[in-house]
């Protein structure tokens, strides 16, 4: 199935995707999208969690609803 559809920016600045999409990249509601842009391409991926510091998606210890990895933990607690 081609998962291609056309969509008109609202007055608001939203886009609506559709369900198929939704469903075929396993987004759900309240979910956190991250828009980048490549060249004149919007690109939008479900984000992962990552780093507050440097954005490393590995190691990650919760601290306070952020998400903190074990290396940026290790350099905070150097220059202590």
């Amino acid at each position: 199935m081609i998962y291609t559809s056309y969509k008109k920016i609202d007055e608001a600045g939203r886009v609506v995707i559709s369900k198929d999409i939704r469903k075929k990249l396993s987004i759900q509601c309240n979910d956190l999208l991250k828009l980048d842009v490549e060249g004149n391409a919007i690109v939008i991926k479900k984000a992962e969690p990552c780093c507050e510091f440097c954005g490393s998606e590995e190691n990650l210890v919760e601290y306070m609803g952020k998400n903190i990895c074990r290396d940026c933990i290790g350099t905070l607690k150097k220059k202590k």
